[in-house]
């Protein structure tokens, strides 16, 4: 089976993806400004602290995911070769890791999951998490691992892991 390598940071977000989170940042801590402005100087009825702390809350979060949106995250890939599966990815605290096809003795692929879950022959389970890559990219992971472990000859399980 070929090789396969998928650069996981090409196209997380797109740039119109990235400019509409941050004008919707943008607009919430404006809207918390201005909610603030009318509870404490207006001495508006309508405007309470829970609301005005709630907006803040909700700012904070969108301004952490338009930062997260915008990072460079340029060594994001998951590979697959004749000798190796290694993968980098995560969003806040990535992971880096690299098996061997000699170290594997059985692969889980539960059926509608994006996870797989490698036995090692030390009898350690190493859980693969897809659920953050794009749905194609996932999908031609798992093919490739389920052929490259066929075609080694490893056991491949179509049921869900349990320890």
């Amino acid at each position: 089976m070929d090789d396969l390598y998928f650069n996981l940071a090409t196209e997380e977000f797109s740039k119109s993806r990235k400019i509409l989170i941050w004008v919707i940042a943008i607009i919430a801590a404006l809207v918390s400004v201005w909610n603030s402005y009318l509870m404490f100087f207006k001495h508006d009825t309508y405007s309470t602290l829970g609301l005005n702390l709630s907006l803040y809350v909700i700012t904070i979060f969108l301004f952490l995911i338009a930062i997260l949106a915008t990072k460079k995250r340029k060594e994001h890939f998951f590979k697959v070769d004749k000798e190796t599966i290694s993968y980098h990815y995560g969003l806040i605290f990535p992971s880096h890791k690299s098996f061997l096809w000699t170290e594997i003795k059985k692969v889980f692929m539960p059926p509608h999951s994006k996870n797989t879950v490698l036995i090692l022959k030390d009898d350690k389970s190493v859980l693969i998490n897809l659920t953050w890559v794009e749905k194609n990219k996932s999908r031609n992971i798992r093919k490739h691992i389920y052929y490259s472990a066929k075609e080694k000859g490893i056991e491949i399980c179509k049921a869900h892991y349990k320890k």
